[in-house]
């Protein structure tokens, strides 16, 4: 069993390790000499955005441990004909621990990604996807298109 809750700034060190974890799987041949220098961008960005509330993070937590997070970062572009208001919001690090793949804790927090989005009036949501997260996407509904997949909300 697991419970989510929001991210706060008490909790960015461990958003930056779950990036770090995140690269690491995602690419075998990201350089590890600078993650000392990474760590420390990492957090300088997850301050400034989290104290704009440009972005948010959601946690998924089990016996008093994160198991799982992604955030959702709010972007203004253009107008667009399909997306009027130009706000899109991009879906950032989801890391789930392996040990708690598929059991409903990714579906659980994009759940949450979204409705935030909602909330925010954004009408289309984009995200990277991984081999391994692609069906989770897609049953949510989000589209493949290059280089991200898309959704866009009603």
């Amino acid at each position: 069993m697991f419970s989510l809750r929001l991210a706060t700034k008490e909790d960015i060190p461990q958003l930056v390790e779950f990036r770090i974890k995140f690269l690491e799987e995602v690419r075998v041949d990201a350089p590890t000499d600078r993650l000392d220098e990474y760590r420390e961008a990492m957090r300088a960005y997850l301050e400034r955005e989290m104290s704009t509330g440009n972005f948010v993070a959601w946690l998924a937590i089990a016996n008093n441990e994160i198991i799982a997070t992604s955030g959702i970062i709010t972007i203004q572009r253009l107008p667009q004909l399909w997306n009027m208001s130009g706000k899109e919001a991009y879906i950032m690090n989801m890391y789930t621990k392996p040990e708690w793949r598929r059991k409903g804790v990714g579906s659980a927090i994009l759940e949450k990604l979204l409705e935030e989005a909602r909330n925010r009036g954004i009408e289309a949501v984009k995200l990277h996807a991984t081999p391994l997260g692609r069906a989770l996407y897609e049953k949510f509904g989000f589209k493949m298109g290059f280089p991200d997949m898309y959704l866009y909300l009603e």
